[in-house]
């Protein structure tokens, strides 16, 4: 559900932003309103599950979640719709903190990169059904329809979560601890997110060097500072940055932000190109969308399988390699204007990579600290993930709203999703950024690989980092 919530509003971005009357800059915010409040909170809702237990606020966040995408479903305006958004994403930070600590806790560490791969072909079969089901209620019912879906689904998982899960399996023997909570810090780390992204997204239109956006970039620099010294001072930190002196755990790390930074580029805007240049509905671009998750959904098992038994980083490093030949072949394909198969064989080609490296690499996280940190693992990756994300959308919406300024056609992107003939006008602009955009992804891409690729292949090739093992007293399965 919480995977859904992006995919599903993607594709609508463009009927959105006619919709409210708004522009491409502020459009963005119904993704970014959504990803930088789940951003802020998941070390947050990590860390108080380890304290509290992972079921309460795993099922309390089914509810908030409800709410916010009622309001969604019901604002009137850009602004309500992102506060509306920002509610909903305050449910799915306490999801996602979750999801992948509760699939690590119940399995042994032989079967964690199975169990792993299993949990991201639920999380991609919410990115699969996201862009179709998207498209068909958009068109059939407008974009309000598309956060109305969520509700009732919502509701389901919520006896679903007070009946099936069992608190004494799925938390460590910390839940239930009266430790001190680090608001401090979690208020920083929301600081220097929200303030970078709103630089970032606001620094094309009121320029770079505006007092605004100076001070907007100063001010997430000095949070971050701080930050990390209240995190080292505390007894009780939100992350113990003492995990980032594990190699594995911080190379890993690194990875999976790169990899959410530089798929972006293609989840983001190419449903803009292949509305606007291609001339799409919303149904036909959200159907080839749905390409990349569905060729992730198909990869993570078998890849999560397979670094059980052979180590994860050839996996993780060759599928950063595939997703960064896709970027490439994209921005051939858009620039020559190929045909739709050659634009559907990137796609398979970035899902699977995407797939072959999230499952494997997220198991070697897992395996590289000790199991009373699993919240806290479970929370970072989550963070990363979205952390990662709004940085994408940030940087390549930056990049392309830059060009399209610097043309004199900043306000005019909006405009031409229902005016061909301004279109014609726009779109080699608009073109033009999105291939420096792809071929900057490329290159976050191969950071990424570097950093898989030294990372080692499994954790307990440094037994001197390698976790304690996993009480045998927890039993695998009911």
């Amino acid at each position: 559900m919480s995977t859904l919530d992006v995919s599903i509003v993607n594709i609508s971005l463009p009927q959105i932003m006619t919709g409210v009357n708004t522009g491409f800059d502020a459009v963005q915010w119904v993704v970014l309103a959504y990803l930088l409040t789940i951003t802020s909170l998941l070390l947050v809702f990590g860390r108080l599950a380890d304290l509290i237990g992972r079921k309460r606020v795993y099922v309390v966040g089914f509810a908030v979640f409800v709410v916010g995408n009622l309001l969604a479903a019901l604002s009137q305006g850009i602004v309500e719709l992102a506060v509306a958004r920002s509610l909903a994403g305050v449910g799915g930070a306490m999801i996602q903190a979750n999801g992948a600590a509760i699939t690590a806790a119940v399995f042994p560490p032989h079967e964690r990169g199975k169990a792993l791969g299993l949990n991201g072909t639920t999380v991609a079969a919410g990115l699969v059904a996201g862009p179709t089901v998207g498209g068909l209620l958009t068109d059939a019912l407008g974009w309000r329809s598309i956060f109305s879906v969520a509700i009732p689904v919502g509701l389901l998982a919520i006896p679903f979560g007070i009946f099936v899960l069992r608190e004494g399996r799925i938390s460590t023997r910390s839940a239930g601890r009266r430790e001190p909570f680090d608001l401090l810090g979690a208020l920083l780390w929301a600081v220097v997110l929200v303030a970078f992204i709103f630089a970032l997204n606001q620094g094309p239109a009121m320029g770079w060097g505006s007092p605004t956006i100076v001070g907007l970039f100063a001010s997430s620099l000095v949070a971050l500072v701080a930050f990390v010294l209240v995190e080292l001072r505390s007894s009780y930190p939100t992350i113990r940055l003492s995990l980032f002196r594990i190699w594995g755990f911080s190379a890993g790390c690194a990875a999976t932000f790169t990899c959410f930074v530089g798929q972006q580029a293609v989840v983001f805007l190419m449903p803009f190109y292949l509305q606007l240049a291609r001339g799409l509905s919303v149904r036909t671009a959200g159907v080839l969308m749905t390409v990349v998750p569905l060729a992730m959904a198909v990869a993570a098992p078998f890849s999560g399988r397979l670094s059980d038994r052979y180590g994860s980083r050839g996996l993780a490093s060759v599928g950063l390699a595939m997703s960064a030949l896709a970027l490439a072949l994209l921005a051939r394909v858009t620039s020559a204007g190929q045909g739709y198969p050659a634009i559907i064989g990137a796609f398979i080609l970035l899902g699977l990579g995407l797939g072959m490296f999230q499952s494997p690499n997220n198991s070697f996280i897992f395996g590289s600290v000790p199991r009373e940190h699993y919240g806290v693992a479970s929370g970072f990756i989550a963070t990363l993930r979205n952390a990662g994300s709004s940085i994408g959308i940030g940087v390549w919406g930056a990049i392309v709203t830059a060009q399209l300024t610097a043309h004199g056609l900043g306000g005019d992107l909006e405009a031409s999703v229902a005016n061909p003939a301004l279109a014609a006008k726009v779109v080699p602009v608009f073109l033009d950024g999105l291939h420096i955009v792809m071929y900057a992804a490329l290159a976050v891409f191969v950071v990424g690989i570097v950093a898989s690729a030294l990372r080692g292949s499994r954790p307990e090739d440094r037994p001197e980092l390698a976790p304690a093992p996993m009480p045998v007293e927890d039993p695998p399965h009911d």
